[in-house]
């Protein structure tokens, strides 16, 4: 049960961090100095009035961004009770074993 819901935030968790990004990508420069000299115009890509909207859309994944990983921390740290470092040195003894046995 609980590694269904583990697969299913972090599936989420990522779909949410691409989002985020591509809405910071989007939202208008606040100077248009460099685009202007190169002949790049001052419309973004959802119109002329879309920076609140980028805004908003930017806020509320920032902060769906933030819950999600806050999620994953304590579900980790609650039903998983070894930590990164412990399953490195397990792989790490795994391939020792295995190239003692060649």
């Amino acid at each position: 049960m609980i590694e269904t819901i583990k697969g299913s935030l972090i599936i989420f968790h990522g779909i949410i961090a691409l989002l985020l990004v591509l809405s910071v990508l989007f939202q208008p420069s606040k100077s248009d100095d460099l685009g202007s000299m190169f002949g790049g115009s001052s419309e973004s890509v959802f119109g002329a009035d879309s920076s609140s909207f980028l805004r908003r859309l930017t806020k509320w994944l920032g902060i769906i961004f933030f819950v999600t990983s806050l999620g994953l921390g304590y579900i980790y740290i609650k039903y998983e009770k070894r930590s990164v470092v412990q399953e490195k040195i397990q792989i790490q003894e795994e391939k020792e074993e295995v190239s003692d046995i060649e």
